[in-house]
């Protein structure tokens, strides 16, 4: 079964939803706010006002840049709002301008405006397009690594493990030498749990994302089986651990 273009899509917003690192996240928020700033810097009439809201959108990115960074599952609500008060910002200034100085001339302003406007639709539709929920692969660090002793396997993700509802990742544990199966079990359940999956599902993101990724546990020929799977918002179709 092929990747639909939706969970093409949900696959690459959950990994960048895990990539560690504020540069990262600085670039991330410089693809959303950049351009505005520069438009601004290009549109902007008078040096003072020119340079405050210049100073304001780069504290914006600033501030928005450490939030997603402490609180990734907030991701697209952080990025929506940051861009919705860059662009109030970026208005603001422009109609003070105009208070100031009555209206814009130049040919450079009137492109630049158009331009920011073009960008912002674009950034809105391209948002519009991640954030639809989508089945997606859930990444491996939520459960790995395994406590020492402990031996992880992970199968290979391909187009046969994505279905319509939900997208799976299988890894296989093999205890130590001589473990029962019911002790690897258990040590492997006491694991996922104090890797904050409590009964076994837990949500991505916060309003906007409300993809979730569970966890389930089987015991098979004196092995665990961990299954990973990420769904858009419906958890009746997954396996929790008990």
């Amino acid at each position: 079964m092929a990747l639909r273009p939706g969970q093409c899509l949900a696959l690459a917003g959950g990994c960048l939803l895990r990539a560690p690192g504020m540069i990262v996240w600085m670039l991330l928020v410089l693809i959303l706010i950049g351009p505005i700033l520069l438009l601004w810097l290009v549109m902007s009439r008078e040096p003072r006002m020119r340079w405050i809201i210049a100073a304001s959108l780069a504290g914006q990115a600033a501030i928005a840049t450490m939030l997603v960074h402490f609180f990734p599952g907030g991701f697209f609500e952080i990025s929506l709002s940051v861009l919705v008060l860059a662009l109030a910002t970026a208005l603001t200034g422009r109609l003070v301008e105009g208070r100031r100085l009555g209206p814009a001339r130049q040919a450079r302003v009137s492109a630049a405006t158009h331009l920011l406007a073009g960008w912002s639709l674009v950034a809105l539709l391209c948002g519009a397009i991640l954030w639809r929920p989508a089945p997606f692969f859930p990444a491996t660090g939520g459960v790995l690594p395994l406590p020492d002793g402990l031996h992880a396997t992970v199968r290979p993700a391909d187009d046969a493990d994505c279905g319509s509802q939900s997208c799976t990742r299988t890894i296989t544990v093999t205890g130590r030498t001589g473990q029962a199966d019911n002790d690897l079990y258990n040590e492997v359940k006491r694991h996922v749990k104090e890797r904050g999956w409590g009964s076994g599902c837990r949500p991505i993101g916060w309003l906007l994302n409300q993809t979730i990724e569970c966890v389930g546990l089987a015991v098979t020929e004196h092995k665990v089986i961990i299954h990973l799977s990420g769904s858009a918002n419906d958890s009746s179709h997954s396996a929790t651990i008990g």
